[in-house]
């Protein structure tokens, strides 16, 4: 079945081949939010930089496609949001960022595919022409 999208989405998926842009991860990752421990209430995530993770990925002997640097940087960070129980070392963390972008039953663009997921059941527009 072949799905809508938006010229400005191909656009975008024809430019980074289904995989985040350093715009779209930037985004995605400064509204990231994370429960706060003593509260219970969301706050907004304190990010690791995209350099921080790729040195982080290199110490844990994580090599990746250079296209997926960007959305290294997105999964690791949302690894830190969405699993702060049973990723708890940045060690595990990088480990997941290879596993799920290496996934050898996944496909090209998964990472992204379940983020336009996302935002589409949280009915935030994603706008594409300010990604590129």
């Amino acid at each position: 079945m072949k799905q809508y999208i938006s010229e400005e989405e191909a656009i975008y998926r024809d430019k980074f081949h289904n995989q985040f842009s350093r715009k779209l991860a930037k985004w995605a990752i400064d509204n990231m939010e994370v429960e706060d421990a003593q509260t219970g209430k969301l706050k907004r995530l304190v990010p690791r930089t995209a350099d921080d993770v790729a040195e982080i990925l290199l110490a844990n002997n994580v090599k990746l496609p250079e296209e997926c640097y960007y959305t290294a940087w997105y999964l690791f960070n949302m690894s830190l949001a969405d699993y702060p129980k049973s990723l708890k070392t940045d060690e595990q963390r990088a480990l997941f960022v290879e596993e799920t972008i290496c996934d050898p039953d996944g496909y090209d663009g998964n990472v992204l595919a379940c983020f336009i997921a996302k935002m589409c059941n949280a009915e935030i527009p994603i706008f594409w022409e300010r990604m590129i």
